[in-house]
Parts: C-alpha cells; structure tokens; sequence
C-alpha cells in the first residue's frame, strides 16, 4: 500500500472507529435505561459519547503523553535529538513534531497527535540510552513515518476511545448488579433486554481490543518500509528492532489500550506464534525478513 492509499485508509478507519464507537456507548446506556426504564439515559450515552470524540480527538496526545510521563524537550537540550528529528522530518516533507522524553528505563518510542501539524514524539529514556545513532535514526525515521503515513490519527482515536469502552462496560456491569441487589426487582424489565445488555458490556472491552489490533499491524509493515526510504539505511533500523524486542527491561505499567502505540511490543508476548495471533505488533522475524528484502534494492 503506498503512503497515500494509507493516508486515505487510515482517515476510513477513523470515522469507522468513531461510529463504533458512539453506536457502542450509545446502545449500552440505551439498553441500561430499558432495563431501569430510564429512556433518558440514551440521550445522556449520546452526549458522552460525542463528547468523549472531541476529547480524544483535541486532547488525545496529551493523554498518551501524559500517561507516558513524557516531558517536551526544549530546543536548548538535546541538540543532536532536535537536529536528527528536523532532518528527517525535512526529508519526508513534513513539519518537525515536539520532541518528549520519558523517564521510563524501558526501551520504546512512540508518535502520536491528530495530524502532521499537531504531532509529537515521545523517545523512552531507555531507548536513548541503549541505541546507537544509526539505530535510533531508523527509529526517529520509523515514528516520523507514522506521521507522514497519518497514522497517528487512527492510534490516538483508538487509544483514548478503546480506554473509555473498557471503563463503561465495567461500570455497566457494576451498576447491574448494583441494581439487582436492590428491592424493586420490577424495574429490571424485559428478560431480553437483560440479556442483550450483558452480552454488550461483555463483548465491549473485547471490540476495544480487536479495534487495536486492526489499525496495528499492517501499518508497522509500511512504517518500516517508508522509514528506509527516508535514513537510506535499513540496517539501522533492523538492528534496532533486534534490540528492541529483546530489551531486557519490558515495559509493564502502561494499560493494554495503549500497546499499538509504541514502535516494539511493550508487554512480553506468549510467544512468537501467540504474538503474531494476539500482538498488536508483527513478529519481529516478519518484520526483519522484510527490512532484508529492501536490503540493496530500494536504497
């Protein structure tokens, strides 16, 4: 797929997401109300959730950031970052994004922001600290790609709206069986409306997961390959990944909803034929065999 069939894809899998999304929490508050005859509350998971859109859209960096403890770089520090990061982005034709730094030991990096124009960078001190410049040029390429291919659109969106179908399907299922302890069994309702309440704030948090993993994959594939044609130099970006995937330091505080984020799998996989399943990542033996192929080719 070329960086503009993706750029157009990618802006699809958004409005997708989004219409999932409010039909989702829409129909939980609406069946919650069937079952306490409460109709209003439909109105009310309509509000929220329309809400919740233009939160993530606006304010969606700012929470994989802020969940990433990152701090921005300012431009009298880390020069050789600023000016690594404003070269490549001059070379893939797009603005410099800002530049943070988490203190987190693990190494990983991610790009996140609506668009070009409001993108940033975030680099785990871990990385900085076990990659040399090649390596970390290939990774700057690789998140700089992500940018330019518009992917980050599609992750943010995900990352903040897959947070909030988890948290409401979980307090779904608290404020049922808050409800049933209660005397008045009668405001229950129907049976099947009970039911098919259930089964949405059960097959919730999975759609959430399943959401992730659809926009992930298939974008590392062309983010590694755009990221070559920006460094000239694939090996760098191999070899960093070979680290990546075996750094010894994983990264285990972040919650699921933010694994497509990062540029190598931040929770230990079960296993490479389990992570090529269940990962939001391709295995690392894929994605290595296809920076070889481009090896001597399209440099």
């Amino acid at each position: 797929m070329s960086a503009y069939s993706q750029q157009s894809a990618n802006v699809r899998k958004t409005w997708i997401l989004i219409f999932v999304f409010i039909s989702l929490v829409s129909g939980v508050f609406y069946l919650f109300g069937v079952v306490n005859r409460s109709p209003g509350l439909a109105i009310l998971g309509l509000l929220i959730s329309l809400g919740q859109v233009g939160i993530s859209y606006f304010f969606g960096a700012n929470m994989a950031l802020a969940a990433n403890g990152a701090m921005e770089l300012p431009e009298d520090k880390g020069f050789q970052l600023h000016d690594m990061v404003g070269n490549l982005a001059k070379i893939a034709n797009i603005p410099k994004p800002k530049i943070y730094i988490s203190p987190d030991p693990s190494a990983n990096a991610f790009a996140c922001g609506r668009d070009p124009d409001h993108a940033s960078v975030c680099f785990n001190q871990g990385i900085l600290d076990l990659l040399d410049k090649n390596e970390l040029e290939g990774v700057v390429a690789h998140e700089l790609s992500h940018i330019k291919n518009r992917d980050i659109l599609v992750m943010t969106m995900t990352m903040a709206l897959s947070a909030v179908i988890s948290f409401i399907a979980d307090w779904g299922w608290r404020v049922m069986f808050w409800n049933r302890g209660g005397k008045d069994d009668d405001r229950n309702g129907s049976p099947i409306i009970l039911v098919l309440y259930v089964i949405t704030i059960t097959l919730a948090p999975i759609l959430a997961t399943v959401i992730s993993l659809a926009v992930s994959r298939s974008r590392e594939y062309l983010a590694d390959a755009t990221a070559v044609t920006l460094t000239r130099y694939p090996a760098g970006l191999k070899n960093a990944l070979l680290k990546l995937y075996n750094n010894p330091i994983p990264t285990d505080h972040y919650a699921t909803s933010m694994n497509h984020f990062f540029i190598a799998p931040p929770k230990k996989s079960f296993g490479e034929k389990m992570s090529g399943l269940f990962s939001t990542h391709p295995p690392l033996a894929d994605r290595v065999a296809a920076l070889e192929k481009i090896d001597g080719s399209a440099v």
